[in-house]
């Protein structure tokens, strides 16, 4: 233990925070107010009068600002995943807590809090940008088949993920999803052919998983435009919870305006434990 201390204060430490994304001019009367800020060299003033919010939330993760084909397949995949639904863990949190009577203003961070997951969350879509990154070298069909052939079903009731960002819920193809993909995609690859190769893989790898009932889930979605646009998987965690964000939130607050009534209770019968429980 004093040798791990005695090796800390052996360090080395910056004399300041130190950050690459964004630099703030002070002001001449206060060095702790500024008076301009640059976001990766972009006056923020400028931002506001002439770029999108979506141009500069691109900037701030890739120090790039988009070209306009990027931003109109992200713009797509923010509208396709604003809303994931009642369904899903993380939209069915924060409406418990809403209906609760939970403070309004810990009804998103609650519902995040459980998007951050693994099952159909940000950690997957990490895993999927890893996946993809790994094996968009590799023949579809192929791929497919290994996978197929060496898949061990895991004991989740109703769903199948073959791998992160890939399988099937509720038994069957997510069609919506699929359908989604297909609109979010399309336009980049028709007008940037060459340019758009994950897109591409993505797509072509999905029709060989369909033979086996199997397909691109949102998660899947998500990551394939992360990495069409360069963003790393550690990144593509929090702008998944960003995209997903608003409809998290507008299903809470709305619950708020309900009786607790309005939620279904469950009888004692309906619950099901785990013979693996711990005390």
């Amino acid at each position: 233990m004093n040798n791990k201390s005695n090796d800390k204060r052996d360090f080395l430490y910056a004399g300041k925070t130190q950050t690459n994304i964004l630099l703030e001019i002070p002001a001449k009367t206060n060095p702790y107010i500024s008076q301009k800020n640059y976001i990766h060299g972009y006056d923020l003033a400028e931002l506001v009068s002439q770029k999108s919010f979506v141009d500069t939330l691109l900037l701030l993760f890739t120090g790039e600002l988009p070209s306009l084909a990027d931003k109109k397949l992200f713009e797509r995949l923010m509208v396709a995943l604003i809303n994931l639904g009642p369904r899903h863990p993380a939209v069915k949190a924060s409406m418990v807590a809403g209906v609760s009577k939970t403070n309004t203003e810990h009804l998103l961070p609650i519902g995040l809090n459980v998007l951050g997951g693994e099952q159909n969350g940000a950690l997957e879509v990490a895993n999927a940008v890893s996946f993809i990154q790994q094996h968009l070298p590799q023949n579809p069909q192929q791929l497919t088949n290994n996978l197929v052939a060496n898949y061990q079903a895991e004991a989740v009731q109703g769903e199948v993920h073959l791998v992160a960002g890939f399988g099937n819920q509720y038994g069957s193809i997510d069609e919506l999803c699929q359908s989604l993909a297909n609109r979010v995609f399309q336009p980049y690859i028709e007008n940037n052919t060459k340019q758009a190769a994950v897109l591409t893989w993505v797509l072509e790898f999905c029709q060989c998983l369909n033979q086996h009932n199997l397909g691109l889930l949102k998660t899947g979605l998500a990551a394939a435009v992360f990495c069409q646009l360069g963003i790393p998987a550690r990144e593509s965690i929090g702008l998944f919870q960003i995209i997903c964000a608003p409809g998290i939130f507008a299903h809470g607050v709305e619950q708020t305006h309900k009786p607790i009534t309005a939620m279904p209770m469950l009888a004692d019968e309906q619950h099901i434990y785990s013979g693996n429980q711990r005390a």
